[in-house]
C-alpha cells in the first residue's frame, strides 16, 4: 500500500484523475474536507482521491488521513457502504492529534456511474475558473453538480457542501532549465505554483524531474515566448547565456509592469550592468525598477543551487500573496505519518 503522492496536486486535479479511474475500468473515492473549525491539518475544500492501492494529494497526514484512507478503502473492499459518506472528527479526543480542532469530511463513492456528472464538471473547470460542484451531505443518492454561483440559502445551508473549481496558483515562468531552474523544479513540486519552464536546449529539458505543476517547453527562440506570456504570470530568468538573460529582461519589462514578479539570477555587478543597459536602451525607470536582481536576497547564505532555487522561491510566493491579498502564513504541520 502506498503513501499520498509527495508532489503537490492542483486544486481541481481530482476530476481528470477520477475519470482516469472510471476509463480503466477502476473505482476510487474522493474524500473532501467539508468543514473545519480551529486548527486543522487541511483547510476546508482540501482533497484526497482514495483507490485501494494508493492515493492522490493529502489531508495532511496523521490520523486524519489514516483514517479517511480506512473508510475510503473500506468502501471500495464492500465493507463500508457504497455511497456518499460524512465523518465528523474531532481531532484530540477522536483522533489524538494534537491540533485541537474539528473537521467535517465527506466521502463521494466514483465509479461508471458518475462518468456524467464529472465529465459536466471537467468542461465548466475547463471553461471558467468561477464554478462551484455541489454535493448533498443529506441525501447520498442526489448526484453532485455543477453551478454557476450559489443563491444566499446554499451558501449558509450546513446541508450543502461548494466545491470550487477554481485554480488560485500562481503562474512562473522559469527560463533556463540548468542546475538551478531544476532544482527549483523539485522543490515547487511541493508548492501551490504552475511551472512553465522554457529552454533551447532540449538535453535540458529532458533534466527535468516531471511532476504534476510543471510543464517543460523547448523553445527554439526562449524571447519569443517571453513576448507570448500570460500579464500574470511571474518571470524567472536564469538561462546559460548573459546575452539571452539580458534579451529576456528587456523583452518581459518592455511590456510594462505586467508581471508581478520578474527576477533575474546573478550577482550585484552583473544586474548592475543590466539596468544601465536597459536605461541606455530607453526602458522607462518603473520598468527597470520592477527588475528583482539579485534574487533571494533575503534567504539563508549559500551559492548551492537548491539554496539559490529556495530562495527565489520564497521571494517569489511572498510577492504573489501579497499581490493577491492573500495571508502568508505556515501551513499546520502533519502531527505524524
Amino acid at each position: 500500500m502506498s503513501d499520498a503522492h509527495t508532489t503537490a496536486a492542483g486544486p481541481v486535479a481530482w476530476i481528470d484523475a477520477a475519470l482516469g479511474y472510471i476509463a480503466r475500468g477502476e473505482r476510487a473515492v474522493l474524500a473532501l474536507v467539508t468543514e473545519h473549525r480551529g486548527s486543522a491539518p487541511r483547510d476546508t475544500g482540501s482533497w484526497m482521491l482514495i483507490s485501494p492501492d494508493q492515493a492522490l494529494a493529502t489531508l495532511g497526514g496523521g490520523e486524519l488521513e489514516r483514517t479517511a484512507l480506512e473508510a475510503g478503502r473500506a468502501m471500495l473492499s464492500g465493507e463500508g457502504t457504497w455511497q456518499r459518506s460524512i465523518m465528523r472528527c474531532v481531532l484530540g479526543p477522536d483522533l489524538r492529534q494534537c491540533c485541537g480542532g474539528t473537521v467535517e469530511l465527506l466521502l463521494e463513492p466514483l465509479a461508471a456511474d458518475a462518468h456524467g456528472w464529472l465529465k459536466t464538471t471537467q468542461r465548466a473547470a475547463e471553461a471558467s475558473s468561477s464554478g462551484l460542484v455541489l454535493f448533498d451531505k443529506t441525501d447520498p443518492a442526489k448526484a453532485p453538480r455543477v453551478i454557476a454561483s450559489p443563491s444566499t440559502a446554499q451558501e449558509n445551508s450546513a446541508d450543502l457542501h461548494l466545491q470550487s473549481l477554481a485554480d488560485p496558483r500562481s503562474q512562473l515562468a522559469l527560463f533556463g532549465a540548468g542546475h538551478v531552474g531544476r532544482a527549483l523544479c523539485a522543490i515547487a513540486a511541493q508548492l501551490p505554483l504552475r511551472v512553465s519552464v522554457y529552454d533551447s536546449r532540449s538535453e535540458q529539458c529532458a533534466l527535468v524531474i516531471p511532476a504534476a505543476n510543471i510543464t517543460v517547453v523547448h523553445v527554439p527562440e526562449p524571447v519569443d515566448a517571453a513576448g507570448a506570456l500570460a500579464t500574470d504570470s511571474a518571470v524567472l530568468i536564469m538561462t546559460h547565456s548573459h546575452a539571452l538573460d539580458y534579451a529576456l529582461c528587456r523583452a518581459v519589462l518592455c511590456r510594462g509592469p505586467r508581471h508581478g514578479y520578474v527576477g533575474l539570477i546573478g550577482s550585484h555587478s552583473k544586474a548592475q550592468r543590466f539596468r544601465r543597459a536597459l536605461k541606455k536602451d530607453e526602458l522607462a525607470p518603473a520598468a527597470i525598477a520592477h527588475l528583482t536582481s539579485p534574487i533571494g536576497r533575503q534567504g539563508p547564505a549559500g551559492k548551492e543551487p537548491g539554496v539559490i532555487a529556495l530562495n527565489a522561491l520564497v521571494e517569489i510566493l511572498t510577492q504573489a500573496t501579497a499581490r493577491t491579498d492573500m495571508p502568508v502564513s505556515l501551513p499546520e504541520q502533519p502531527a505524524s505519518r
